[in-house]
């Protein structure tokens, strides 16, 4: 485990997940998406204090496990650690078995495998929620973005180092070429975050899930890639809708078409980004639908 330092009082640990981490006042440190437990909170720690720095905040820039999975084993290791999210992530995090449940449109079951421990044991509690705007943390001033897309409570955090991080707004290339249809919530939200990301005034911007920290000038790709992705797929849908079909058999085209691998969790999130974009194109007044023995079958309007 290391810490790089991207520019100023701004560092990162790479990981599954990557971490920032905010040198503040009095040697105490944000951090940023600790990522999942098991022995990285520790490690964590440790190198910080080696470091001169101790742990005073965590932000989560979103309500998935695999960014927050940590926070309860560093709450664990100190208790004066104040964690923090948006409120309308709070509401998973503090719930962690709502994100199944919503995400298959019920109760889920044993097949359901996610990276972040479901058990009692493991769940984290959000001390404090944050919205858009300006914070001080240890006479560090932090701004929060809203970056809603992915999921409803994705928020970006830009620190006084001109350092963006973006939680799973973006992915990295190698991520990307094997998730391109991308886990969506909002499709419209996550396109308007995009066009925010790309207007912003920044230097680096680090990735939840990415290689390195990336220049405002390398980001560009980045951002093409994404809004390419999103919009081949909306394409794809809007192709497969010019005949009257339902959810399931548009997923089947679109994972067969695509040659895309999933297991069971996966196929989960696959669908319910179909839905997602079945939504955005019905606020576009796009679409339509009717019932017929038995089946939801959705269609595309008549120009």
């Amino acid at each position: 485990m290391k810490l790089t330092n991207i520019n100023g009082n701004t560092y990162y640990i790479k990981g599954g997940t990557n971490t920032g981490v905010i040198k503040l006042d009095d040697n105490k440190a944000l951090i940023i998406d600790p990522g999942l437990g098991g022995i990285r909170p520790t490690k964590m720690v440790d190198l910080l204090k080696a470091n001169n720095m101790n742990i005073k905040y965590i932000i989560n820039t979103h309500e998935h496990g695999d960014h927050y999975g940590g926070c309860s084993k560093l709450k664990e290791l100190d208790n004066n650690i104040q964690i923090l999210s948006s409120s309308e992530a709070k509401i998973f995090i503090d719930n962690p078995r709502k994100f199944a449940d919503y995400t298959v449109g019920g109760r889920t079951n044993k097949f359901w495998k996610f990276k972040v421990s479901e058990e009692k044991n493991n769940v984290t509690k959000v001390d404090d929620t944050i919205e858009e705007g300006n914070i001080v943390l240890n006479n560090k001033k932090i701004e929060i973005i809203k970056l809603k897309g992915h999921s409803e409570g994705s928020i970006g955090i830009l620190t006084q180092d001109k350092v963006l991080f973006v939680g799973d707004l973006f992915v990295g290339s190698h991520i990307l070429n094997k998730f391109e249809l991308l886990l969506l919530y909002d499709v419209k939200e996550y396109l308007n975050s995009i066009d925010r990301i790309e207007n912003m005034d920044f230097e680096f911007m680090v990735l939840g899930h990415g290689k390195d920290a990336y220049s405002k000038s390398d980001s560009q790709s980045i951002i093409d890639a994404h809004r390419n992705a999103i919009n081949k797929y909306v394409s794809q849908v809007k192709d497969l809708l010019k005949l009257p079909i339902t959810i399931d058999n548009i997923l089947k085209n679109i994972i067969i078409n695509n040659n895309l691998s999933c297991n069971y969790t996966e196929y989960h999130f696959f669908r319910s980004s179909i839905v997602s974009i079945i939504s955005y194109l019905c606020d576009l007044n796009q679409i339509n639908y009717s019932i017929e023995l038995g089946e939801m079958l959705y269609y595309s309007k008549k120009a």
